[in-house]
């Protein structure tokens, strides 16, 4: 919305309010005037040329109560995704307050987390599991450190005093090379199994998804691993290996869905994947973008489908809802048998083609 229309649609609250409204965030300012401009367009029955319109309601709409649920479902596609936005989901409950940035210096909101109410949370993963099987192997992942936390490693952005992270709840982690796969990383080498992912993007370094038994071949470890000279860990403004970035790049164009676990999705280079994603979606092309986590990110609005939990759980219910075992017994052997035949972790990741494994 323009400055002039907001100063307009300000000029018809009153002195107190404008004032409350003030001391808001920007983004909440906004979400609250284009719920006071669709209150007020529906009791006049249309905009005259004199009126600030929203831009997702049609000027020349017959329905009076079309700017009221379009309002109403922008504000809810950042809590739900544009796919769930005209659910009537009930909104995610705030689990653990911070004011403290997430990531300073990056497009990233507050440490704040949020947890959806359990009946939600089983009609999301329902949701997301009917998306998953029609994108089939045009499926990419792209996980973050809130995939590993319930393994013992901590993470960055969780900064909340009562955060509900779960390594927070943990006394020590020992030594990293002995970390187990997650309950999530098993849903995923079993999601995998079934043939419904096609490319893995891992920015974590700890190498759970191979210990879990997810294929070396489908992971594109963009930001370097533990135990790997070729593709050694990368600083925040390091460069990526030209090969792996060729590689992301191709699958980001693939794509027909990318289904993002516990990333701050905060601007990266790799973030071209769940953006491009969330694009073709806007111009009705594949899945889109779905985000699981529990913090907001700056792609909440633009997200297909937005979960907000922990990644064990809400993949417990998706794996489950796709007829997934986890762990799946072949599938962890395969992965036991991994960790076994590179101590220490060592694997060097060789090169890799666009085409691989297209």
């Amino acid at each position: 919305m323009a400055q002039a229309e907001l100063a307009k649609l300000m000029e018809l609250l009153p002195a107190e309010a404008r004032a409350e409204l003030a001391q808001l965030p920007p983004e909440m300012q906004q979400e609250l005037l284009n719920a006071v401009l669709a209150m007020a367009m529906a009791n006049r029955g249309e905009a005259d040329d004199n009126f600030p319109t929203l831009e997702t309601s049609p000027r020349n709409s017959t329905d009076p109560e079309a700017p009221a649920r379009a309002a109403a479902a922008g504000a809810d596609a950042r809590w739900h995704g544009l796919a769930g936005s005209e659910i009537g989901w009930a909104q995610p409950k705030l689990a653990a307050g911070s004011t403290e940035e997430a990531r300073p210096g990056y497009e990233a909101y507050d440490a704040s987390e949020y947890l959806d109410s359990p009946a939600v949370l089983k009609a999301k993963a329902k949701m997301l599991a009917a998306m998953w099987k029609r994108s089939g192997k045009d499926t990419v992942i792209y996980t973050g450190a809130g995939l590993s936390t319930a393994s013992g490693i901590g993470d960055y952005a969780s900064k909340a005093s009562s955060s509900v992270a779960p390594h927070k709840g943990k006394i020590g982690t020992g030594s990293r090379l002995e970390l187990k796969p997650t309950l999530a990383h098993h849903c995923l080498a079993s999601i995998g199994e079934k043939g419904l992912i096609g490319n893995a993007v891992q920015q974590n370094h700890d190498r759970l998804l191979q210990k879990a038994g997810f294929p070396q071949s489908k992971l594109n470890e963009i930001h370097g691993a533990w135990g790997d000279m070729k593709n050694q860990v990368k600083m925040m403004d390091d460069t990526l290996r030209k090969d792996l970035l060729q590689w992301l790049v191709a699958w980001s164009e693939r794509a027909k869905m990318c289904v993002t676990l516990g990333t701050s999705l905060c601007g990266m280079n790799a973030d071209q994947v769940p953006s491009e994603c969330a694009r073709r979606y806007a111009q009705s092309q594949g899945e889109g973008l779905v985000i699981i986590g529990l913090q907001r990110t700056i792609y909440d609005k633009s997200a297909s489908l937005r979960i907000w939990g922990l990644c064990d759980e809400v993949m417990a219910l998706v794996a489950k809802e796709l007829g997934c075992k986890a762990p799946d017994p072949k599938v962890a052997k395969r992965g036991a048998e991994w960790n076994a035949s590179h101590p220490r972790l060592i694997y060097n990741t060789p090169s890799r083609s666009a085409k691989d494994p297209m």
